[in-house]
């Protein structure tokens, strides 16, 4: 399913490794505020997979995985939103592990590119994940592992961001 008809977008695979069902959901707040127009979400049982684009020029766009939810969605144990299977308020308050994803042009020094991590920072690591783009790069963060140059912990984990070229596939890994 597509988030935006774009030229340039970027894909978000989501795989279940776990062994109970996952939630995933795809919001945008850039500074803050949601977008509407950036919102996805389904049920993935144990070893099933999914994908979405995104509008490579999105900036603001996190996924995350929810747990434990009723049939619509709703109620979920871990990484609820408002809005049910696809959440209308881009996880602003589902204090879960993100994986988060952002247009930028570093101009001369790089061109446009997505900045990419993943950050549970005023959370908790409610699923460890991984997460890797289709050039090779990725990052891992679990409950038993997840230092500073893998996952935001705090606002100042710059080390955390990694960055691709427009038109990049990440794989959003469940259960690693």
């Amino acid at each position: 399913m597509s988030l935006l008809a774009s030229v340039s977008a970027f894909t978000i695979n989501f795989n279940n490794k776990c062994g109970y069902a996952i939630w995933p959901a795809v919001g945008a707040a850039p500074n803050g505020q949601p977008d509407a127009s950036i919102a996805w979400g389904q049920k993935l049982e144990a070893g099933a997979s999914a994908s979405t684009t995104v509008d490579d020029h999105a900036l603001g766009v996190r996924a995350w995985g929810r747990t434990g939810c009723d049939a619509s969605g709703s109620n979920c144990a871990t990484g609820a939103c408002v809005g049910g299977m696809v959440c209308t308020d881009a996880g602003i308050t589902a204090a879960a592990l993100y994986s988060e994803y952002g247009y930028g042009d570093q101009g001369q020094w790089g061109g446009e590119l997505c900045s990419w991590d993943l950050s549970y920072v005023g959370g908790s690591i409610n699923i460890p994940a991984s997460l890797s783009s289709s050039d090779g790069k990725s990052v891992t963060c679990t409950e038993a592992s997840c230092p500073t140059d893998q996952a935001y912990a705090n606002p100042d984990d710059h080390e955390a961001v990694r960055q691709s070229s427009l038109g990049a596939t990440y794989t959003h890994t469940f259960c690693p």
